[in-house]
């Protein structure tokens, strides 16, 4: 028997429930927080990580996310109502448990369509966008344009600047496990400035290739800091003389905005 498709409204909705995951992952545990969450659900951070990028999440994982960020489950599933529950000012729907709660939410979804009425096109070319996935080596070189040998769909509301943003793979395990070597990343080319993005994963470049890592300041040198050093991927400290006097010639290709982790 042939696999049934899932409709696309099916698949819009799972695409906007993961973005509010994200949404209050990073409100409440700040831009990099995935692993210390992950690690309260007792979860592996990837696993996190690929519920945030649209894989279905299972209503366990949910049950103990609602109760570890106390997030509003009707808002999470259908994005009525206050975020947060300890905000409600029904006193019906605070005495709830969140398996009630979810109940709701799927009562609200069932009565109503699941897309917004603001949407437009049968696509989705309205909320989507197609992104380009870029070699590394033709990152690093600045080239214009660049040639993508690639593409993925992502929500457009997750970039910033959307046509200002390309896609590169992962080409090592530097940054095991928030990224396994294949995971997919979104940089932002328009973030440039070292000052601006200390503490944040960027795309750097370090021997003509484009590559991974976080960013630490030290002085007027740059460290390029894996997430898990190894023979391959040690961390490297820039010269003055090679950071350049603009970030526009700098190393720095860009800031990481979104990724699509790999289970290892």
């Amino acid at each position: 028997m042939a696999r049934k498709k899932t409709s696309h409204s099916r698949l819009k909705l799972k695409s906007l429930i993961s973005l509010r995951l994200r949404e209050v992952r990073q409100e409440l545990f700040g831009e990099h927080g995935g692993p210390e969450l992950a690690r309260r659900l007792n979860l592996p951070a990837r696993t996190w990580y690929n519920y945030e990028t649209g894989v279905t999440v299972p209503a366990e994982v949910l049950l103990a996310f609602i109760d570890q960020t106390g997030v509003n489950p009707i808002w999470l599933l259908s994005g009525s109502g206050p975020r947060y529950r300890r905000g409600l000012e029904d006193q019906v729907l605070a005495d709830l448990t969140p398996q009630e709660l979810i109940r709701r939410g799927l009562e609200r979804l069932e009565q109503g369509p699941a897309l917004r009425s603001g949407d437009s096109g049968e696509d989705g070319s309205a909320e989507f966008v197609s992104l380009g996935v870029v070699a590394a080596e033709d990152l690093a070189s600045e080239s214009s344009p660049i040639r993508a040998v690639d593409s993925i769909r992502i929500y457009r509301k997750w970039l910033p600047h959307p046509k200002a943003t390309v896609a590169l793979r992962v080409e090592d395990d530097a940054m095991h496990p928030i990224l396994p070597e294949g995971s997919v990343v979104a940089i932002d080319r328009t973030i440039r400035e070292p000052n601006v993005l200390e503490g944040r994963i960027v795309a750097a470049r370090v021997e003509g290739r484009a590559v991974i890592r976080w960013l630490e300041l030290s002085g007027r040198h740059l460290i390029l800091r894996p997430n898990r050093p190894g023979p391959g991927s040690p961390t490297v400290a820039l010269e003055p003389s090679v950071i350049g006097e603009e970030a526009a010639v700098g190393p720095i290709l860009g800031k990481v905005v979104w990724s699509w982790s790999r289970f290892a």
